[in-house]
């Protein structure tokens, strides 16, 4: 009896070693998949696509050509490592977010990975794609849900060359915890320009009987640059809306996904009127215009300088110098630009242009100047011509020299050779002695180690300008003045920190220009440079809660936000 006992334990535990055997090796047995967290997605929709490959290395890895979806976010990585008794196995995970563009049955074909000589392929998967519902996709304007996003322009009809303000409009009923833009509409046709400063107050409208809470969240400008009729849009949205008596814990809260499609708008860009005036050279819009002449009096051949400011809200790149109508008696030079300057103001762009004129008088005379700049007018349809002047000039004769050298060339004469013969000893006196030796020797010796200790006191300076510069730092301070305004209870002072400690280090650390510093360019440039998606998540939820705060004055618990910052930060 007791031999069958322990001829059972035996095989018991027998086979729980062998299972054990079976489980670990099972776990270190390479695997090369493809996988998706959903099959079914309606248009306009997005879901998550994921190679995954376990116990392998993925450095060469190649993921498959996803058209027709368009990649909104990724490819991220993540990693993780796992010991069994002793037994390695490592996952690698690439990860991309991406949008159901149209519906219909798709494949997306396997992904492959080369090892050595041997290429490795990873399943294909099937996606399908339904009709976006009505109830649960909203076309921007519709009011069956709570909230929906709106694609708005400045007008309808425009001329090339006229600046078109397109602006994102959010209207909501209800508290959001962050949106994101996931596609960007084809500007083809135009040149846009995207305004970062978005200081529009938030407003209430009401839409179909109801009041919705409203915001501008983005802002583009738009340039046509060729005659057609146009259809902007539409933009698909994600907009996450917290979830009432939903868990929650110190960095996370639950919140739900809600999809909404903007609307499409038409533009219909218009022919210029026919025959403008001379002094007419691209400029549409409203604009100013001054000038200025250099000198009233002049001689023959000396240059007559004639320069002209011009400011207004066109296209700058089309704006060139106009021409207007000067005296035979002028020889006349190409005008040059001496000042070629855009910038934001308000809701709109603005551009400043200084031209130079260079006239040349051949004889003397009384020139008139009248200088001209025609632009046409927006509000009206017509050409408006704004003049200065006019300008007199008095030319007197010279001698006959033309003093206007537009190379700018000069020449320098050299002295004579002295005349003077006279030979002179130079064995005895100060030249040659030790004291004139000894005397050289130290104002060498000097200016060296002046130099050096220069060169030393540089380095130290440049040192700790570097160190007080650093994106590192720059962000702890911004962090710093946060925390004192939280401390203080200034919600708006302590977003507007946070966004400049989160964003400016972003900018900073990964050399971001001040030209790309819209949310969608960083977004994508965090991407590029390889940041995990989690924490390009973070980064767009905190900069969605701080434009929130400054905008609609919504406020979440400022002393979490204020560590999520700080974590993000620490792990970037």
């Amino acid at each position: 009896m007791k031999d069958q006992i322990y001829q059972s334990r035996l095989r018991t535990l027998m086979m729980l070693f062998f299972l054990a055997i079976k489980t670990i090796a099972v776990a270190q047995t390479p695997r090369f998949i493809l996988q998706t967290d959903r099959m079914q997605v309606q248009e306009g929709e997005t879901f998550l696509l994921e190679a995954v490959l376990e116990n392998i290395d993925g450095k060469n890895i190649q993921l498959p050509d996803v058209t027709p979806f368009k990649i909104v976010q990724g490819p991220s990585t993540s990693t993780s490592i796992s010991i069994i008794n002793g037994k390695r196995s490592s996952t690698l995970s690439y990860q991309c977010l991406l949008l159901a563009t149209k519906k219909g049955s798709f494949t997306i074909q396997p992904a492959t990975l080369k090892i050595g000589s041997k290429v490795l392929k990873s399943n294909a998967v099937n996606i399908e794609v339904s009709s976006a519902k009505p109830a649960e996709i909203t076309r921007g304007g519709s009011t069956d849900q709570q909230t929906f996003i709106r694609l708005e322009a400045s007008q309808s009809k425009a001329y090339t060359g006229q600046q078109i303000v397109l602006n994102y409009v959010l209207y909501t009923r209800q508290n959001i915890e962050s949106y994101d833009l996931l596609n960007e509409p084809d500007f083809e046709g135009f040149y846009a320009q995207p305004i970062s400063d978005i200081r529009d107050q938030p407003q209430r409208k009401v839409v179909n009987g109801k009041e919705y809470y409203v915001q501008t969240i983005r802002r583009v400008v738009l340039f046509p640059q060729k005659t057609g009729k146009y259809t902007i849009g539409p933009v698909n949205c994600s907009v996450a809306v917290p979830v009432e008596n939903g868990p929650s814990s110190f960095f996370f809260r639950e919140t739900r996904k809600e999809q909404t499609t903007t609307n499409k708008i038409q533009l219909d860009v218009q022919q210029l009127p026919l025959s403008p005036p001379l002094s007419f050279s691209g400029a549409v819009g409203d604009f100013s215009m001054k000038a200025a002449v250099q000198k009233n009096t002049v001689v023959t051949g000396e240059a007559i300088v004639i320069r002209m400011e011009v400011e207004g809200d066109g296209d700058a790149k089309i704006v060139q110098a106009p021409q207007f109508e000067v005296p035979e008696s002028l020889e006349k030079y190409e005008p040059s630009v001496l000042r070629d300057e855009t910038f934001a103001k308000g809701d709109r762009i603005r551009m400043l242009k200084e031209f130079e004129y260079i006239f040349v008088p051949e004889k003397d005379t009384i020139a008139t100047i009248a200088p001209e700049f025609t632009f046409l007018s927006v509000a009206t349809g017509k050409f408006v011509t704004i003049k200065a002047g006019p300008f007199t000039i008095n030319v007197l004769k010279g001698d006959g020299k033309n003093t206007y050298n537009n190379n700018q060339t000069t020449e320098t004469e050299l002295s004579p050779l002295s005349q003077d013969t006279s030979l002179s000893d130079t064995r005895f006196g100060f030249f040659g002695s030790w004291t004139y030796l000894l005397s050289l020797f130290l104002i060498v010796f000097g200016t060296i180690a002046g130099v050096m200790m220069k060169k030393k006191r540089e380095a130290a300076k440049l040192s700790a300008a570097e160190k007080a510069s650093s994106a590192y730092s720059v962000a702890q301070a911004n962090l710093k003045k946060a925390k004192i305004y939280l401390d203080k209870s200034d919600p708006t002072s302590f977003y507007q920190e946070l966004s400049l400690a989160t964003t400016g280090y972003i900018m900073k650390k990964y050399h971001i220009p001040n030209v790309d510093s819209d949310h969608l360019t960083i977004l994508k440039q965090l991407s590029k440079n390889g940041v995990p998606g989690h924490l390009i998540t973070e980064y767009s939820q905190i900069l969605n809660r701080c434009e929130l705060a400054k905008f609609a004055g919504r406020y979440g618990n400022m002393e979490e936000e204020y560590n999520i910052a700080l974590k993000l930060i620490e792990e970037v």
